[in-house]
């Protein structure tokens, strides 16, 4: 069975062993990497739980009244805005939630592993927010996000450090979601926010494709961890946020973000959407990624007819890829059997044309 199955982390299901479990049913040994499903309370709904769990309880910050811009029913508006508590260090390390939810679930990992419920070979993944997704939405002020984003940049690397004193290196999958970044770069992040800067487009994107801010967000992990990137165009409010005529900008993006890693990105995942074409995909062809595995978020809860169209349509640019879903799960549960079993049905026929 092929291994090209990607999942970009959330997954709602009863804890841990509720993901493990539900993968196993259906997708198996597709997938080189499983998630914990991101069930904990500070790490639901990607960055919304790190807001309030995590940097609302900082004592280097404090709360601050700032006006989005937008109505009162805003999608944002449940997140804290916050300021550097004046006088303070910010330093975040050994706050975040990563490794410790990771350690447990590595536990549980291990355990269904032996029981013969988890392939061998098969890596535990964990994933975490870009430093952009995490500053832009509660720092109003915009001159304090160079301090905030090495800070978080520091405490990805100590939980790094911490989880791979449990985890082996050579189990180990680290993704890091490049999701705003994307977004801010394309011109709808300033929309959203008041205080985001509506910058040119090439200069955010040589800002947040530079060495500094790639590798800080990878120094401390060692080459036997598989290492992935997650570029997203964003599903709150709504998908996409940032609208996309073709896959050019992701792929603009992963070429960068290699460079800038120094080649050790061993896989990306890109955007697709519902009505993704042949025109949408062709951009896929200027890839310089190396030797990166290349996944398709192909499944967009439209059934496995649709998904086919779409991964016809992207072979027509790159033969050999990988299948995912859209984004995380989140929001789906109710369908999540469902959503799955087009997602191992897909990646069946992605592997039958890749070996016809």
């Amino acid at each position: 069975m092929a291994q090209n199955v990607m999942f970009s982390g959330g997954i709602p299901a009863d804890g841990a062993e509720g993901v493990f479990t539900l993968i196993a049913d259906t997708v198996g040994d597709r997938a080189l990497s499983w998630p914990d499903g991101e069930t904990t309370p500070e790490r639901r709904g990607w960055i919304g739980a790190v807001n309030n769990e995590v940097l609302a309880k900082a004592p280097c910050f404090e709360e601050v009244d700032a006006d989005l811009g937008q109505s009162e029913d805003h999608a944002y508006t449940v997140f804290r805005t916050l300021r550097i508590r004046p006088g303070e260090a910010v330093d975040l390390r050994g706050r975040l939630p990563y490794a410790k939810d990771a350690i447990d679930s590595y536990r549980t990992f291990t355990r269904l592993r032996e029981e013969g419920r988890i392939p061998e070979g098969v890596r535990f993944q964990v994933s975490v927010p870009g430093a952009h997704d995490v500053v832009s939405i509660t720092f109003p002020d915009v001159e304090e996000w160079p301090v905030v984003v090495e800070a978080w940049q520091q405490a990805l690397q100590e939980e790094y450090r911490r989880i791979l004193e449990v985890v082996p290196a050579d189990e180990l999958c680290v993704q890091v979601d490049y999701c705003t970044e994307l977004i801010h770069i394309g011109g709808e992040w300033s929309k959203l926010f008041s205080w985001v800067p509506d910058l040119p487009a090439e200069e955010l994107f040589a800002q947040y494709t530079s060495e500094e801010y790639i590798r800080g967000h990878l120094a401390g992990l060692p080459e036997e961890v598989r290492i992935g990137i997650h570029v997203c165009c964003g599903t709150s409010p709504s998908f996409p946020v940032q609208p996309l005529d073709d896959i050019a900008l992701p792929v603009r993006l992963s070429n960068a973000i290699q460079r800038a890693s120094g080649g050790v990105v061993e896989f990306f995942h890109l955007p697709a959407m519902s009505d993704s074409d042949e025109a949408y995909f062709a951009p896929l062809a200027d890839l310089e990624t190396g030797s990166a595995t290349i996944y398709l978020g192909l499944e967009c809860n439209d059934g496995i007819e649709a998904m086919d169209r779409r991964m016809v349509a992207a072979r027509k640019a790159l033969p050999d890829f990988g299948v995912a879903h859209y984004c995380g799960y989140f929001w789906n549960q109710a369908v999540m059997p469902e959503l799955l079993a087009t997602l191992a049905a897909g990646a069946d026929r992605q592997a039958a044309a890749v070996n016809a």
